[in-house]
């Protein structure tokens, strides 16, 4: 990731998109938070995050990429706003200057863009500043469920409410095409509408294979979200289906709680050259090729 410079220039970071490689409903806790067991990885592609000193107090700023059904909020509903007061809180000096998020990944995609901004301008902001690793995780846990993991920004075995975070081995890097079909959905919604009970966690020697073999242990795993994102929104499915469909691409599933789905490839090259076929033909979808980081 970009490094800040001490001088007080520009500093730039990296907001990775958040990609599930499995989602597992496991329970519900009595204040109605389901349990999750996931497995997560971060891509090469994201948002990009930048702090700009000087002046006084603090403004964010938004480079929307994308046309969206809804413009992202400049206001304190915006994670990264939320991030920069909590970033203020925990720091040793106050901070003044602006903020500026430039979107590049969807919204209501199930890939943590949000999420992922927040735990940018917090890593932006305090890394060096001498803030204990847990107090800013436990901090940050409420702001949203991806932020610990978000702040991990490796692969990860997340369980719980997004509390509970163990590293995971991939093999090697995965090649991915990431398809939003041109409408989201929201994680609340997703999970109201879902009737299917509670599945198993995802067993050890699945995290273990995935050290060895990536793509065959994500294909023995399963999103308990897909099949009730499918039926809310069919666009999904259909993204599915035209990723699976896809010349080189393994296997396909949902991120999240949707709306993107993953394509996953063995080959950058196939990779791309699908996402530029599947661009031209569904002009309406946002498609964008990249890599999952081991």
């Amino acid at each position: 990731m970009w490094t800040a410079d001490p001088q007080g220039a520009p500093r730039h970071r990296l907001a990775p998109a958040k990609v599930n490689l499995a989602l597992h409903v496991t329970g519900r806790r009595a204040d109605g938070y389901h349990l999750l067991d996931m497995l997560v990885a971060f891509a090469d592609i994201g948002d990009r995050v930048t702090w700009r000193p000087g002046g006084e107090g603090c403004r964010l700023e938004l480079e929307d990429r994308l046309r969206r059904p809804e413009p992202v909020p400049v206001d304190t509903s915006n994670l990264a706003w939320r991030a920069l007061a909590l970033a203020g809180r925990l720091g040793t000096a106050p901070l003044a200057g602006t903020l500026t998020v430039r979107k590049e990944l969807p919204s209501g995609a199930g890939i943590g863009g949000g999420s992922s901004d927040a735990a940018a301008v917090l890593r932006l902001l305090l890394d060096g500043a001498g803030v204990d690793e847990q107090t800013l995780r436990n901090d940050a846990l409420a702001l949203g469920a991806d932020l610990p993991v978000c702040l991990v920004e490796r692969p990860a075995r997340v369980q719980g409410i997004g509390d509970r975070i163990t590293p995971v081995t991939l093999a090697h890097p995965l090649p991915v095409v990431l398809v939003w079909p041109g409408a989201g959905l929201s994680t609340p919604s997703v999970f109201k509408a879902r009737r299917a009970g509670f599945g198993a966690a995802v067993p050890d020697g699945a995290i273990e294979h995935l050290g060895r073999d990536p793509l065959a242990a994500i294909a023995g795993l399963r999103n308990d979200l897909e099949e009730t994102a499918c039926g809310l929104l069919p666009a999904v499915g259909q993204a599915l289906s035209a990723l699976q469909d896809s010349a080189g691409c393994r296997l396909a599933r949902m991120s999240g709680s949707g709306s993107t789905v993953v394509g996953y490839f063995t080959d950058q090259e196939v990779a791309a050259e699908a996402a530029t076929r599947l661009a031209a033909d569904r002009p309406g979808w946002w498609v964008c090729a990249g890599t999952l980081q081991a």
